[in-house]
């Protein structure tokens, strides 16, 4: 009983935590999920990367996330890296790219320099975001300690 209580706190915190993550803000350190393949193999669809917000003065070779807007009213946040320092912001390019984007970023729209990545656990993250995946990641472990739970008391009551 022990160690699937130990289990599921262990898939909690490996599994739930970055999720939420990405979800809620978390101060100066910003969880974000890829959902594009412009930075591969560096960064790819399946990767959490994390963000912190309190480098605004990146250099070239960094990896920034900004906020760029494609078309009118259409505003994503892009993580592409720098290539070079013009006036009036950076020049980005994705990884996977040979040409370097064709905008200048300014610095009010740089999010902040990418840290590190978490591999693997974006893909849970866009999963998730499933009925399938919430069925599986949030109800199903849910009813599974509530069971247990509920088991735990009846052996309780019959002593």
């Amino acid at each position: 009983m022990k160690i699937i209580k130990f289990l599921i706190g262990l898939i909690f915190i490996v599994i739930v935590v970055p999720i939420v993550a990405t979800l809620v803000p978390t101060g100066p350190v910003k969880f974000m999920t890829v959902t594009g393949s412009s930075m591969e193999p560096t960064i790819t669809s399946s990767d959490i990367i994390v963000v912190d917000t309190t480098k605004t003065q990146p250099v070239v070779g960094d990896i920034v996330s900004y906020h760029h807007t494609f078309e009118e009213n259409q505003r994503f946040i892009v993580t592409h890296r720098i290539v070079g320092v013009e006036i009036g912001g950076y020049r980005t390019k994705g990884d996977a790219y040979t040409k370097a984007d064709g905008y200048i970023v300014s610095p009010e729209n740089v999010i902040g320099v990418m840290c590190f990545k978490i591999p693997y656990l974006g893909e849970l993250v866009h999963f998730a975001g499933t009925s399938k995946g919430l069925l599986l990641l949030v109800i199903f472990p849910a009813l599974t300690l509530i069971v247990q739970e509920l088991r735990e008391i009846i052996r309780l009551i019959e002593r």
